[in-house]
């Protein structure tokens, strides 16, 4: 049916004679590559710095993955099967020499082959180890031709859950990635958007690999990767989840730190590993990973390259009048980050330390490398990734050339950044390109074409070769640990490869002298990191390394002291003292931040965990104050005491009373209350109101431990508050929220039919935690009648929130007057009816409301007219803001629930038609819909944007995130489907969706 309405619109264009006559190879010329030598003239580098090439075709073709081993030889993954050619499985790794040592690679190998869709390669004991989705195997060269003859799969479950070779559901553009050798002497791993569900494969070959390592035989879990990142030990192939996400691009900087980037989000810090906090089942740490570019997720970029003719056509066809959509002018809709890819932090040695630590992320998409420089920033509680003062207006390299595709980088042994340019006339993912000129393009176009830049300094005067520089495998093990403090990340990481590897005990007193070594010798955490990979580090030393001088020694080692107290351990007398000059004093927030967790080891004295704790819940960082409420375990009350008696409200405190509610344990409760009640009144509804929350989500109610007398004189003094005091309205209404009588209720809502419409929203949000007089239909056709018109969906929202509140909404609509009128719900708030858990709802939603047309291909083919309308974008904007803003961002508005708009319009106005009225069509793995039931009977519907073993997070429409811990759950399921609804088209003619289609394609 898609085919037939798709070719029945192009014979329609035909007969007008307009796409007829532009699909010619007159009309639609290629864009021609370039030979290198042309490539390197059209790039516009920063000046001080040029490229120069490094290798290219034939030696290489469609590179997008590397790694170089101590000999200088390199590995390039080449993915000659994108982006529709993955059950073929052209992929394969080639190897690379430098016969002459003159920078470039001169002699080419096809190391392994018949690799589907490989993205991802790193060193590890003589061979690679390659990632090829579903897979992780280990590829070795045993009698030096070349050639791998060794081939075995060590993990296997990557996008586990998609047909393997279904090109039109696994995603080509969010396959694992970026394996590379981590901080903590482990391979890591990004799993992307296509997660899985991880296992060993338990062969001869690596129940052999794991017996030589001396692993014990303790099972073959499978670890869900879903949202997460992964590492694994590759002498005893221990896998493991790890914090993170992202899409292509992973990377660490010197001190450790983790950094992922999406297509539209260039820069995000992982800000800690969720495995590393103490178990805290009744407090949620926030979210592990944070968007830290100051000029935005899709920060605006410099592109100097023109549209490809494919643009240029489709602009022709616009400018025409035969397709709606924005006039593309100088580019793409560009000039922000659409295809941000390859993130890495530069290690190297080769620019001098104004650029060390520099993150630089490529725009495929618009032919730049971009780069921002990273520091601290007390205000944003973290990092702050910002252009440089010099590249404001430009960026490090940019290239005039439509065929330049920088998707990777690597910090490389010469101590320069390495580009990888996988070289294609089109990079577009497939199912972005609209089909009428898809069916033109040759996706296939330069696949055997690549190249390999770096990025050197430019010499002061005189020419100078970039030679790549080696790490004798046979070295002394004291000339490995030596190479630990070299300047180049390269030789540090290689140094700590082979020492793994070798796993020489003997090399422990040559690794304790170095980090016993004065601190101007850098990189001491390396070396510390070793001793804890070997298994030659102990608590005395932890304890010594946790007062150095380098903040990332003292880091680590209070991390890895805190992983060695474990039940039955002996604690080094030193090591409270420790703790609290830690919490007391120290200047670094990472430390104190990691400090915060080690006081949750049950390990420590109850009053050494509360004496260090105390100064940690002073800080004015809130991620600090959060981990330090996360690691009070059973001190809540006492921590709680202790702030609200020098500083009543302050945030700690109340997050503190909030846990303490979810415990809900009498004999902390009563003597809490008794100093609540104590408190100024704004003060006290504070913390009754989160200590309440806290309850609720335990299933209790504050009346089991408040006394009766005061939560009524409260919620009087409240009440009076909120109609009359203004300051203290919000915290009034806040704690109101929890009064269960039902006039209480009534009064509220006809206080927010009257009041402005801000006093309405606060109103609203207040009443939304508590909410059994929802079953009551009088009040709610009492309040429906008393609120305009125009704020009748948030009422409409409060009512779905439970069950009995949809079951009187619903009665009320089935009304003969239409008190109710089911015309003014969103259509997220219909799709909610229709399939809500609860069977008579649904049951009576859909005798209401009926159900959207089943066959999604016929209602495309009905509005497929609004193509060929000239919309109007005002207009549009406003059908945008009504049905689409609150799940959607579009130029600075709305919320970011789903894809941001500004990158999806990019794919034209054929395929937003297609994505509006037909969303489950293609449905990535991120943003599919899950239903939440909690035990307290609420129904809600959004997307998980984090889970850990303890809590989940579902952001839902509007933007609101609400986290619970499993235990509150009675159910959570993926629908497997959109979260946007069928149906969004419904009062809609082909001319309003013109509007739209219009509105968020214009220029």
């Amino acid at each position: 049916m898609w085919r037939r309405w798709r070719v029945g619109i192009l014979c329609g264009f035909w007969r007008c004679g307009v796409i007829g006559a532009d699909l010619t190879p007159e009309t639609m010329p290629r864009v021609a590559p370039r030979a290198p030598v042309e490539a390197l003239r059209t790039f516009e580098v920063r000046p001080g710095f040029r490229a120069e090439l490094v290798a290219a075709e034939p030696l290489v073709q469609s590179p997008v993955a590397m790694t170089v081993d101590e000999a200088g030889v390199a590995y390039v993954v080449e993915m000659r099967d994108y982006s529709e050619r993955r059950p073929e499985q052209l992929g394969r790794v080639r190897r690379l020499v430098d016969r002459d040592g003159d920078g470039r690679y001169d002699e080419a190998t096809v190391f392994l082959d018949q690799l589907p869709w490989p993205t991802a390669i790193t060193c590890w004991a003589g061979g690679v180890l390659v990632g090829a989705t579903p897979e992780i195997l280990f590829a070795r060269d045993t009698d030096g031709d070349g050639v791998a003859d060794v081939r075995e799969v060590l993990f296997t479950g990557f996008a586990s859950g998609y047909a393997p070779y279904a090109t039109n559901q696994l995603n080509v553009q969010a396959l694992l990635n970026s394996l590379q050798w981590g901080p903590d002497q482990r391979i890591h791993g990004s799993a992307s958007a296509s997660g899985g569900a991880v296992q060993r494969v338990d062969s001869a070959f690596t129940r052999s690999w794991r017996t030589q390592a001396g692993a014990t035989n303790s099972g073959n879990p499978t670890v869900n990767l879903s949202g997460r990142n992964f590492s694994f030990d590759p002498r005893t192939l221990d896998f493991r989840a790890e914090t993170g996400g992202g899409q292509h691009g992973m990377s660490f900087d010197d001190a450790g730190r983790k950094f992922v980037c999406s297509n539209s989000d260039h820069l995000q810090w992982v800000v800690f590993d969720e495995a590393t906090l103490p178990v805290n089942p009744f407090h949620e740490m926030p979210s592990p990973v944070r968007s830290i570019a100051a000029d935005g997720a899709a920060a605006p970029v410099f592109r100097r390259s023109p549209d490809e003719p494919w643009r240029v056509l489709r602009t022709r066809w616009r400018v025409a009048g035969v397709t709606p959509g924005m006039i593309e002018g100088g580019g793409r809709p560009s000039g922000y980050f659409t295809g941000a890819t390859g993130v890495t932090l530069y290690r190297g040695d080769a620019y001098g330390p104004g650029f060390l630590g520099d993150a630089f992320v490529a725009d495929c998409g618009s032919n730049l490398i971009h780069r921002k420089k990273i520091r601290r920033d007390a205000g944003r509680d973290g990092l702050l990734g910002e252009r440089a003062a010099d590249e404001t207006d430009r960026e490090f390299l940019a290239s005039t050339d439509n065929w330049f595709r920088p998707v990777q980088f690597y910090n490389a042994p010469d101590g320069c950044l390495w580009v990888i340019d996988m070289y294609r006339e089109t990079i577009e993912h497939p199912w972005s390109i609209p089909p009428a000129l898809k069916r033109n393009l040759e996706l296939d176009s330069g696949r055997e074409r690549g190249r390999l830049w770096r990025l050197a300094p430019q010499p002061s005067g005189g020419a100078v070769v970039m030679g790549v520089r080696t790490v004798d495998r046979k070295a002394p093990t004291g000339e490995l640990v030596r190479l630990l403090t070299h300047p180049n990340g390269w030789h540090r990481d290689t140094a700590a490869r082979l020492l793994v590897e070798r796993g020489d005990a003997a090399a422990g007193p040559a690794l304790r002298a170095l980090v016993g070594e004065s601190p101007a010798t850098p990189h001491r955490a390396t070396a510390l990191s070793v001793l804890r990979a070997l298994g030659l580090g102990d608590p005395a030393l932890w304890v010594t390394a946790a007062v150095d001088r380098d903040p990332t020694v003292r880091r680590l080692a209070v991390r890895w002291m805190t992983e060695a107290l474990r039940p039955g351990a002996p604690l080094p007398p030193a090591w409270p003292a420790v703790l609290r000059r830690l919490a007391d004093g120290d200047l670094d927030p990472e430390v104190q931040f990691e400090t915060a967790l080690a006081l949750g080891s049950t390990a420590l004295s109850p009053a050494d965990r509360r004496a260090g704790l105390r100064g940690l819940l002073r800080s004015e960082s809130p991620l600090i104050v959060a981990a330090a409420v996360h690691a009070a375990g059973d001190l809540e009350s006492d921590l709680w005491r202790d702030v609200v008696r020098t500083e009543p409200a302050a945030s700690a405190g109340l997050e503190l009373i909030r846990v303490l509610g979810r415990r809900a344990r009498a004999d902390e409760l009563t003597p809490v209350l008794v100093a609540v009640e104590q408190l100024p009144p704004a003060l006290a509804w504070r913390h009754l109101a989160e200590l309440t929350e806290g309850l609720s989500q335990r299933g209790r109610r504050i009346e089991e431990f408040a006394r009766p007398e005061f939560l009524n004189r409260t919620f009087t003094e409240a009440l009076m508050a909120a109609a009359s005091d203004p300051a203290t309205r919000p915290v009034a209404l806040r704690w109101l929220g929890w009064d269960l009588r039902p006039g209480t209720a009534r009064q509220l809502l006809e206080r927010s039919a009257r009041g402005s419409e801000a006093e309405a929203t606060m109103t609203l949000a207040a009443l939304r935690p508590w909410a059994e007089w929802l079953g009551d239909a009088g009040l709610l056709r009492h309040t429906w009648e008393q609120t305009p018109a125009g704020r009748r969906g948030a009422l409409t929202e409060l009512w779905l929130r439970r069950p009995e509140g949809a079951r009187t909404l619903l009665k009320l609509a089935a009304e003969t007057n239409r008190v109710v009128d089911p015309s003014t719900w969103t259509s997220g708030q219909v799709n909610a009816l229709r399939n809500h858990s609860e069977a008579g709802i649904r049951t009576a939603a859909r005798g209401l409301l009926g159900d959207p047309p089943a066959n999604r291909e016929a209602v495309v083919a009905e509005y497929a007219s609004a193509l060929s309308l000239a919309g109007e974008a005002a207009a549009g904007g406003r059908v945008f803001q009504e049905r689409c803003a609150t799940c959607h961002a579009f130029r600075g508005t709305g919320v970011v629930l789903g894809p941001d708009l500004a990158s999806v319009a990019a794919n034209g106005a054929e395929k937003l038609l297609v994505s509006i009225l037909d969303p489950n069509r293609d449905v990535a793995p991120n943003f599919r819909a899950w239903n939440v039931e909690t035990r307290e009977g609420e129904t809600l519907t959004g997307l998980v944007v984090r889970e850990s073993a303890d809590s989940v997070t579902l952001r839902q429409a509007g933007g609101m995130e609400t986290t619970w811990s499993r235990p509150q759950l009675q159910r959570l399921e993926t629908t497997g489907r959109s979260l946007m609804p069928e149906g969004l088209e419904q009062g809609w003619t082909p001319a309003t969706l013109a509007d739209l289609l219009a509105y968020l394609t214009r220029r």
